[in-house]
């Protein structure tokens, strides 16, 4: 007896989904092209800003000698002899001299694309110390204005970047925008702390903490090219560890908040 052979239904292969990823990628670039528009739109403020006052020359020169005599009277007035130590090498001048300029913004932008590609959860709170230090120190340079130390060759000083180059304020567009009389708190050294530490708290490597190694060589590059006194370094250390305390409370209510949203799919298919 012949017996035929019944041929199974082809069951179609399942569509595949795109939706998800299409959706993932909107929210993506949703979320990268708020990030530009903030970061951009803080930097013209910033930049508006330190315009203010710079022209308030006077009384900047008057502060400078206010800082010389707190330095003095704590026994931290060595900006001129620690400068001496390289003077005499024109390597590591070329060196401190690119770093001070090139590691600035530069150093921001790098570990700020890093958080938003690898560590978001840590993104939006450095975002925020970010923005919350920088005008903070904006405040303090409208009621500060300071002349940094490679104004005073009287007392020493030599200015690096204008000896050795790049000769960075000879540039119209930056002579134009940039506030030379803002040197309290120093944000350099601010930037740079700020970058440290976010390496730190967000990355488990055993390497992060490399990242320290930042904040030490900024600090060194803006005092060795007579840009900052030591006292601008102090204050920024100090107003970096103040924004991230007031910025705690915040970080915690955004986590609590979180933690209450991935908990909620989880409580309504119990029930």
């Amino acid at each position: 007896m012949t017996q035929i052979a019944i041929e199974e239904p082809k069951t179609a292969a399942p569509p595949v989904e795109t939706r998800a990823p299409s959706a993932r990628r909107r929210r993506y670039g949703w979320l990268v092209s708020r990030e530009v528009t903030l970061i951009l739109g803080g930097l013209v403020l910033y930049r508006l800003v330190r315009l203010v006052v710079k022209d308030e020359i006077d009384q900047a020169f008057a502060n400078s000698q206010t800082v010389v005599d707190w330095e003095r009277a704590i026994g931290i007035f060595n900006e001129v002899g620690f400068q001496s130590t390289v003077l005499g090498s024109e390597a590591v001048v070329w060196i401190l001299n690119r770093y001070y300029f090139f590691g600035h913004f530069g150093g921001m932008a790098i570990v700020l694309v890093w958080l938003f590609a690898r560590h978001y959860t840590c993104y939006g709170r450095t975002r925020r110390v970010l923005f919350g230090t920088t005008f903070a120190a904006l405040a303090i340079h409208l009621v500060f204005p300071l002349a940094p130390p490679r104004w005073f060759p009287d007392m020493g000083f030599v200015d690096t970047l204008q000896t050795y180059g790049p000769r960075i304020y000879d540039s119209e567009t930056i002579s134009n925008t940039a506030n030379q009389i803002a040197a309290m708190p120093s944000l350099h050294v601010a930037w740079a702390l700020i970058g440290a530490w976010a390496i730190v708290i967000s990355s488990s490597s055993r390497w992060r903490w490399i990242a320290v190694g930042h904040p030490v060589m900024m600090t060194a590059a803006v005092v060795l090219t007579a840009n900052h006194w030591w006292l601008d370094a102090i204050g920024a250390a100090a107003l970096v560890v103040i924004v991230a305390a007031v910025d705690t409370p915040i970080q915690h209510r955004l986590e609590l908040r979180q933690a209450k949203r991935d908990l909620a799919p989880l409580a309504s298919t119990s029930t």
